[in-house]
């Protein structure tokens, strides 16, 4: 009688290539074990390094979070001067911090608001903080002071094709609605009433909630009776 031939379940196989990959990795480690030691020390020492530089970045910030807020502090107090000195410790100290931009943002809006307004360095100032900070609301505030330093410095006509460059970039934002209305409200004292009717339209169509949407609309009804008795 013909001897029967073993037939392998499907499992055995599949135990029997685990184990030949096991000794064949056991064997690896045997001839290798100096490299399999160094590369684990390798890993170890950089686990413990990023490990104790996220903990320095962390209490960087804490260290810099203390220093903004003495310096916000100051700047609430309207001790432009002190504040002025703090925030720039912020940069010269912690000028890697997340609190860096907001320290540039503030430095512009003191040298915008001191009684001789130094435009040159909020300019500089405003435009650190433009490309430091990420949040939409803190750029939008780096645009609007740079709008400022416009109008210092090239007076309203710049400021507010300034402001309607700021309108454009950030179409979302809450503040669209109250930017168009001071933009409209200057070209309509100046009786350039195509484009004070630009602006107010663009309130009535998009901002029926908004707080100037009831004076938008009484312009332009304004505006529209006087084009048609000219």
């Amino acid at each position: 009688m013909a001897k029967k031939i073993k037939r392998h379940k499907h499992h055995d196989i599949k135990e029997d290539k685990f184990v030949t990959t096991a000794l064949l990795f056991s064997e690896f480690v045997q001839n290798h074990w100096k490299k399999v030691a160094f590369g684990a020390a390798a890993l170890i020492v950089i686990i413990i390094v990023l490990v104790a530089l996220t903990s320095r970045s962390g209490k960087v910030n804490i260290m810099a979070l203390r220093q903004f807020d003495t310096a916000l502090a100051l700047y609430e107090d309207n001790k432009m001067n002190e504040a002025e000195t703090a925030f720039s410790a912020v940069l010269d100290e912690y000028g890697s911090s997340k609190y860096s931009g907001l320290s540039y943002l503030y430095l512009g809006k003191i040298n915008v608001e001191k009684d001789e307004p130094n435009v040159e360095s909020a300019e500089m100032y405003f435009n650190k903080a433009k490309s430091r900070l990420h949040e939409s609301i803190f750029k939008e505030t780096a645009w609007l002071g740079l709008a400022e330093c416009t109008r210092l410095s090239e007076g309203d006509d710049a400021y507010y094709e300034s402001l309607k460059r700021l309108i454009k970039k950030f179409p979302n934002s809450y503040k669209v609605s109250s930017i168009s209305f001071k933009i409209a409200e200057y070209y309509f004292s100046n009786d350039e009433y195509d484009q004070a009717k630009e602006y107010y339209s663009l309130i009535v169509k998009k901002f029926k909630n908004s707080s100037d949407f009831y004076k938008s609309k009484q312009q332009l009804e304004y505006i529209e009776q006087l084009q048609q008795d000219i």
